[in-house]
């Protein structure tokens, strides 16, 4: 009798220690992974300011609900989540960086169908606008809920210096040209180019091609149904070049090539700038406050407006990254954090830190910690039209090789032409490996 429970005993260690080696394969060894009753595993890349920010909201929900959330990291996030998924031990919900990815998962069965799980449209409707809702749906099913934003369609310029000098902030591309000329007119330099990071002068071009070439063609350019020699390419090539060029750019082309992104910010809101104007994201005014001169007032001495429309038929789409929660498992517990982190009341909490920008049109102003975040916060929920940062959606290395060849057209824009017909056959590879 005794070696019978004994034997039952011995077995039960036996599977549970089996279940758990099962449960923790292909996850890093400092984590813990698989959900037990009451709980949800979350997976996402964000380390950092993103990763304490998430984690204040996850204390929010475990403090509202009573489930417990277990977060791990991977910087590397794709092959860990394919290895996973390939193991059968997803995490229970991911925050997927990509739409892309989100649809190769969705298309492979994968993660589930979140109209099945309550998240109809119409309920997202009333937190998001169409824009947001589209980038988690694939095949007219909604797959991902868009968790967290960033707007690359931003100019940052200084309102006392604007004031001093008489200017008005441009709206369409022909008052941004005024402004330039009118701040070189004056003696001054108009813009800083970060163009040694060459990803920089991929988002000028993104920015441009939108609103020249229309968010269709931008799609359909970034996803290899465009040729990169069609001719709306070298016209929103010579558009940029019309700025970024030796008149207009701190240091010259040459200059703006030994520029980083941050030594940029610098050149416009250092402590000894030397230019007045530069195009990034909104993240530009967390590290021009807290890195390049913590003495810059937002509002005062510092400022963001929407990159101006081009094309008034295509209005100011928004280019730029946002991040997507879907899920891997229908549970009650996946259930209610999805709910929550589609809610204004994680919003507020996500927003308060001032390193995250909510795409929940339902968060209000007052919950951003500053000016700058705000203007960003509101450019990002209201926007109609969202693309994603189209370097970041080239194959393999052609994101890299892309913005190598920009480098390349602000130093020769003669050569534009035979510039982007050897680039197209690069393309063409790309896309069919």
């Amino acid at each position: 009798m005794k070696r019978s429970k004994l034997s039952a005993l011995t077995l039960a260690i036996m599977l549970s220690v089996a279940a758990t080696l099962a449960t923790t394969a292909g996850a890093r060894p400092d984590a813990k992974t698989g959900a037990s009753a009451n709980s949800v595993t979350v997976l996402s890349l964000w380390g950092g300011a993103e990763k304490d920010a998430f984690l204040k909201v996850l204390a929010g929900f475990t403090k509202k609900t009573g489930i417990k959330v277990q977060y791990e990291t991977a910087r590397d996030f794709l092959p860990v989540i394919r290895t996973r998924v390939a193991a059968g031990n997803p995490p229970d919900v991911a925050i997927i960086p990509r739409p892309g990815v989100l649809a190769d998962l969705a298309r492979e069965g994968a993660i589930k169908d979140l109209g099945t799980m309550g998240m109809s449209k119409g309920s997202l409707q009333r937190n998001y606008s169409k824009a947001w809702i589209d980038l988690g749906t694939v095949d007219g099913k909604i797959y991902g809920i868009a968790a967290k934003a960033n707007s690359k369609s931003v100019i940052w310029y200084s309102p006392a210096t604007f004031k001093e000098m008489g200017l008005k902030v441009p709206k369409t591309w022909a008052q941004l040209l005024a402004v330039t000329k009118a701040i070189k007119a004056a003696g001054e330099t108009p813009w800083a180019v970060g163009a040694k990071d060459s990803w920089t002068l991929t988002d000028w071009f993104e920015n441009i091609y939108v609103r020249s070439g229309g968010p269709d063609k931008y799609t359909a350019l970034f996803s290899g149904k465009l040729s990169f020699a069609d001719p709306s390419v070298a016209t929103a090539l010579r558009q940029m070049t019309s700025i970024i060029n030796d008149d207009y750019v701190a240091g010259g082309i040459e200059g703006a090539l030994g520029t980083g992104f941050v030594d940029g910010i610098g050149r416009v809101f250092g402590t000894n700038p030397d230019a007045h104007l530069y195009m990034e994201g909104g993240f530009v005014g967390g590290i021009a406050l807290g890195d390049v001169n913590p003495k810059l007032k937002p509002g005062v001495t510092i400022q963001e407006a929407p990159f101006p429309t081009i094309n008034a038929r295509f209005g100011s789409p928004v280019v730029g990254g946002g991040d997507l929660a879907g899920a891997f498992k229908d549970t009650p517990e996946v259930r209610a954090l999805l709910a929550y982190l589609s809610s204004r009341e994680a919003g507020k909490i996500w927003v308060s830190t001032g390193a995250i920008v909510s795409p929940n049109k339902n968060v209000p102003a007052s919950a951003y910690p500053n000016v700058l975040v705000r203007a960003e916060a509101k450019q990002v929920a209201a926007a109609k039209v969202f693309r994603f940062d189209g370097s970041d959606l080239l194959p393999g290395s052609l994101g890299e090789d892309w913005g190598t060849l920009l480098q390349n057209v602000i130093q020769k824009p003669g050569d534009i032409n035979k510039l982007l017909s050897d680039f197209q056959k690069k393309a063409v590879k790309a896309f069919k490996a």
